[in-house]
């Protein structure tokens, strides 16, 4: 009897993706580039171009699902045909399964709610921590998107920090994050689904967050 290797047999078991090129995970792209390495870096190329468009013109919004529906699409619609849609099919991250896609819009729209008014009642950079940190981790298991959902999340906070904090000029400047913050955010993510511990996540948080007033003071 033929031996097949547990993680081989797993794969055999995967539906195809909806989103990918038949046997294939490659995802299904606007310039139908299928080598996986290729479309990773063609991806980079745009959604970093993007982002670095978004620091010099927000993109204007409600703070919604809707924002954040657009945010996706403004990041990634150049190349994928799906920007800016709910995904349509389950997804999980090693035992970690995501927000089922039938309920995803309904949970999203109560977070989003939720941290707009919320933001409002918060006085000092600790709640604001604390907040950011308990919607990250709530977004992260909804999942919205079958690809960018991280770019996309990162992004939303910045803009939401800058927009809505309204105790001082406060940003979140991601390029302050050293190798600790990075895996700050990749532990936390899986801790924060699996037992709701936000810690790991709020200090990838803190070391992003930047009073633009205090960084004035300081280099005078």
């Amino acid at each position: 009897m033929l031996k097949v290797p547990r993680s081989n047999y797993e794969k055999m078991l995967e539906p195809q993706s909806l989103y990918c090129y038949q046997n294939s995970e490659v995802l299904i792209n606007k310039r139908n580039i299928k080598d996986a390495k290729v479309l990773a870096d063609v991806e980079r190329m745009i959604s970093t171009y993007n982002l670095s468009r978004l620091h010099v013109e927000p993109l204007k919004g409600n703070f919604d699902v809707e924002h954040y529906m657009k945010l996706h699409k403004f990041l990634f619609g150049e190349l994928y045909p799906f920007a800016g849609e709910i995904r349509s099919e389950n997804m999980q991250k090693g035992s970690t399964p995501f927000c089922r896609p039938e309920y995803i819009h309904r949970y999203l729209d109560l977070i989003l709610k939720k941290m707009n008014k919320l933001i409002g009642q918060v006085k000092t950079e600790e709640e604001l921590l604390d907040l950011l940190a308990y919607c990250y981790s709530e977004i992260n298991v909804i999942y919205p998107f079958r690809e960018g959902n991280g770019r996309t999340q990162r992004e939303f906070f910045r803009e939401f920090v800058n927009a809505k904090f309204k105790l001082g000029d406060y940003d979140l400047d991601y390029s302050l994050l050293d190798a600790r913050g990075k895996q700050n955010l990749m532990n936390g993510s899986i801790i924060s689904a699996a037992t709701g511990d936000t810690s790991l996540l709020k200090e990838f948080l803190k070391q992003g967050l930047v009073c633009k007033e205090k960084q004035h003071i300081h280099r005078r």
